[in-house]
């Protein structure tokens, strides 16, 4: 049972990525912020004094940097972000289905529930892209698992490579562990005194947290600055709707639990996958009179998916259905550090990742636990035997689902990505952002600004940022030469990328161009400014130009500018 549910994670991750391992242009947007500057360690005359460089580097646990430093000796470290979710997703798999085994009791719960965590998108897609974040549910239901299994110096290990590698699951694997030294008997409180059990726990958190200290509290760099507070994040656009991280206000605890519990078992691709192939289905179509009076709208929302669970929770009462003290010690966790981290605001992560790891899993496995059970129950033979089939053809039916999962295909610009490969190694080119992003990865040469790297999270690179994304619009959409040849002199750029379509009437009267504060410059600029320079060089003025899209060296504004 264990080779399969192996396979079949391994399967599923395959297909879900296939287009991205043949295609170097297809690729999880995350690695354009976290895997392009690693080719470094393979050419350490790349991105050079590079601030967005430094931003990418800086906040990257020690043991995530280590690990593509020691296989970049053998692999490029953008195929190896590529291939890491294929090693992550069908041993995270297996350890759901052997915690499930040994919660329930049952190979069947234990597969059922693997199936669920294999075809449910909003596992796998978290560990697409190589990123820390790859390892947050791997490490978490290793560390689960080990913890009930009372493997103490396993648990212990576990939590020290979570320090290592994605600090949110260590704070919150901390606290679950250190839940556990509680024991009620008799109604009484106790402390658990196994000693070998408490020198693991002291050991690992004093190793862990030591690190942490050292990396996100000790050192600091004069280039990016501090993470900004809570009155900086409430008088700033960009935090907000509109912004480049919607996260205020911050939504309440319950609001989150209820999000996280629908996306355990109803992920984002497997609702839309129903509409799209099922309920709005040609099929379906041919009967539309006959059946749209019963049929139904498919919209689980955050409230059906609690209601159902509410339902999960009397059945498991009724049948007495008991589930280790862990799970609920996780549950703690995952709120007690929601409420640390709000009230720090950035400190420590986004205070909603806590919820998206622990309740997630719990949901999964209270969902598999209870089911499980209910289908247990079933006297009929021949019928248990039906829905247990039932599961497999439920991995068949929702097989296409995490097709391309995560992942954006750029290869409409593979022709200007090959250009700008020949360039000078040290060439810094300015570009819209949204176009910048692909730049660094697949030309290995420095840009201006990109909307990947445009995180307001640091106050001193922020304002640096924020200052660069003016001026680069001021002079993407300016009507003087004059104004292009002083931004390319005064920031150190060789070479301007312009996409005409960015001066088309159609996009410029779109309500966002970019996020705010910059779409409220860019709409003023726009009131003033028609006659733009850029979209209209002469053709031998132009470096490349295909598709719409142009490069122009600085030397051209320098001519244009003498000569006015």
């Amino acid at each position: 049972m264990e080779l399969l549910v192996i396979l079949l994670a391994l399967a599923i991750g395959i297909y879900s990525q296939s287009s991205a391992l043949v295609n170097k242009y297809m690729i999880n947007d995350d690695a354009m912020q976290h895997i392009y500057w690693m080719r470094q360690f393979q050419n350490n005359g790349l991105f050079i004094n590079d601030l967005l460089t430094e931003n990418a580097r800086y906040f990257l646990p020690w043991g995530f940097v280590f690990l593509y430093y020691a296989s970049s000796y053998l692999i490029d470290p953008v195929i190896v972000s590529k291939f890491l979710a294929l090693i992550l997703f069908p041993i995270s798999a297996l350890y759901i289905y052997k915690l499930l085994k040994r919660i329930a009791n049952s190979n069947y719960t234990g597969f059922m529930g693997a199936v669920i965590f294999i075809i449910t998108a909003t596992f796998y897609k978290f560990m697409i892209g190589g990123h820390p974040r790859a390892f947050g549910f791997p490490l978490l239901i290793i560390f689960l698992y080990c913890l009930i299994q009372k493997q103490y110096l396993g648990a212990a290990i576990v939590m020290i490579l979570q320090s290592l590698l994605y600090p949110v699951v260590f704070l919150l694997s901390t606290v679950t562990y250190l839940c556990t030294f509680i024991k009620i008997r008799d109604k009484k409180i106790y402390f658990d005194k196994v000693y070998y059990k408490i020198w693991f726990f002291i050991i690992a958190t004093l190793i862990g947290y030591s690190l942490l200290i050292s990396k996100y509290i000790v050192s600091y760099n004069p280039q990016l600055g501090t993470i900004v507070s809570r009155r900086e994040v409430l008088d700033h656009p960009e935090f907000y709707q509109k912004g480049r991280f919607e996260v205020m206000p911050i939504g309440s605890l319950l609001s989150q639990i209820k999000y996280n519990l629908k996306e355990s078992i109803f992920g984002y691709r497997m609702v839309e996958y129903l509409k799209e192939h099922i309920i709005n289905s040609e099929a379906v179509r041919i009967y539309e009179g006959i059946i749209e009076p019963f049929r139904l709208k498919i919209s689980i929302t955050n409230e059906i998916a609690v209601i159902f669970f509410i339902f999960l929770l009397l059945v498991g009462i009724r049948k007495k259905i008991s589930f280790p003290p862990e799970i609920y010690y996780l549950f703690f966790s995952g709120i007690l550090w929601y409420w640390i981290s709000d009230y720090l605001l950035f400190k420590l992560y986004r205070p909603e990742r806590y919820l998206q790891y622990s309740v997630r899993i719990i949901g999964l496995i209270f969902f598999s636990v209870v089911i499980g059970r209910l289908i247990g129950g079933i006297k009929n033979s021949r019928l248990k035997k039906l829905l247990k089939i039932a599961t497999i053809v439920l991995v068949l039916l929702f097989f296409h689902v995490n097709k391309n999962l995560a992942l954006v295909d750029l290869s409409q610009n593979k022709e200007l990505y090959e250009y700008l490969s020949n360039l000078p190694e040290n060439a810094v080119i300015a570009a819209h952002p949204c176009l910048a992003d692909g730049i660094p990865i697949f030309t290995q040469k420095k840009v201006f600004i990109n909307f990947e790297l445009s995180n307001p999270w640091y106050n001193i690179y922020w304002k640096t940022i924020e200052k660069r994304t003016y001026d680069f619009f001021n002079a993407y959409y300016s009507e003087k030469p004059k104004h292009i040849y002083e931004f390319c002199n005064k920031n150190g750029i060789d070479y301007l990328v312009v996409d005409k379509k960015h001066f088309q009437e159609g996009y410029l009267t779109e309500e966002m161009v970019y996020f705010e504060p910059f779409q409220r410059y860019i709409s003023n600029l726009l009131k003033e400014r028609k006659h733009f320079i850029l979209p209209n060089m002469e053709e031998q003025d132009l470096l490349f130009h295909k598709s719409g899209i142009t490069v122009i060296g600085k030397e051209t504004f320098e001519v244009i500018h003498d000569s006015n």
